[in-house]
């Protein structure tokens, strides 16, 4: 009985948090009548046991441009402070298929970065579900101005696919349906986490997005007086990206749970943690059988 207790109320605040910024979104970017119908569903949502915790960024009704300054916070940040390096340090030693396929791109960094600072690749495509025009110097690379849903698209041997920093929005179901068919496709893949659960994860996050966004989202390019406007005069973009990085906290994992919960593919998947210096992540790779 306690334990419910427990739940419930951990629900109750999950959803008053996610709700919140939901209100500002649709008063100042959209359709004020449709509020309490968009409010009410994340409610139900989080409330229901398949969509627990889900990010703002995920729904279909999130206003575009506030999924773009979060990506574009996101992919400034993780590149400004090399946040990537282990993982990058680690493609110098491996020999990998030619062609680089993003999935769930956002900005397009950090992928575009690790592209060319580790040079494991000749060619670079990113995607993403919601896709935005993204031009990008290296003609080797290109991002694909089309829909592209992890949980449809196949795979294939013939590309290494990439993910950062976005396996934790899929459900459990959802990761072992990826992996399974990424396994069974015999694709190479690297699933690239940087948060585990934990207070000192919350933290860390809680003032990357609060005074983070403060002092450095002047430097966020493209530039635009926009969002300085909805982080400074109408905080928009401190109260999505804060939500969004803390409930994405809520839904990370550790090695020893991605391991349990990946057990069953034997040698085809590994799971592991690199790190240097205050730069840490998780990798879970799929293994190409011979």
């Amino acid at each position: 009985m306690p334990q419910t207790t427990i739940a419930i109320n951990a629900n109750t605040i999950t959803a008053t948090i996610s709700i919140l910024p939901a209100i500002f979104c649709f008063v100042i970017l959209n359709d004020p009548n449709k509020l309490f119908v968009k409010s009410s569903k994340i409610g139900l949502d989080l409330f229901n046991n398949k969509t627990l915790l889900k990010e703002l960024e995920d729904y279909e009704w999130f206003p575009a441009v506030l999924r773009n300054y979060q990506t574009d916070y996101i992919g400034f940040i993780v590149s400004a402070f090399s946040i990537y390096q282990p993982f990058i340090d680690k493609l110098q030693s491996t020999t990998l298929p030619h062609k680089m396929f993003d999935l769930c791109s956002g900005s397009g960094e950090p992928a575009y970065s690790i592209f060319c600072k580790s040079k494991a690749w000749s060619s670079f495509t990113a995607s993403d579900k919601f896709p935005r025009p993204v031009h990008f110097a290296n003609q080797a690379a290109k991002y694909l101005q089309h829909s592209t849903d992890v949980m449809e698209m196949a795979f294939n041997s013939e590309n290494t696919y990439t993910m950062f920093n976005a396996f934790h929005h899929f459900s459990e179901a959802q990761q072992i349906s990826i992996i399974n068919r990424m396994t069974q496709s015999n694709a190479k893949a690297y699933f690239v986490e940087i948060l585990e659960p934990g207070l000192w994860f919350s933290f860390k996050i809680l003032f990357t997005t609060t005074v983070g966004q403060v002092l450095l989202m002047p430097f966020v390019k493209p530039f635009s007086l926009k969002r300085l406007l909805f982080t400074y005069i109408i905080p928009i973009n401190i109260i999505t990206i804060a939500t969004d990085g803390l409930i994405s906290v809520f839904k990370s994992k550790s090695v020893e749970q991605y391991q349990l919960r990946f057990k069953q593919f034997g040698d085809t998947v590994r799971i592991y943690r690199l790190q240097k210096g205050f730069r840490t992540q998780i990798v879970i790779e799929t293994i190409p059988q011979q």
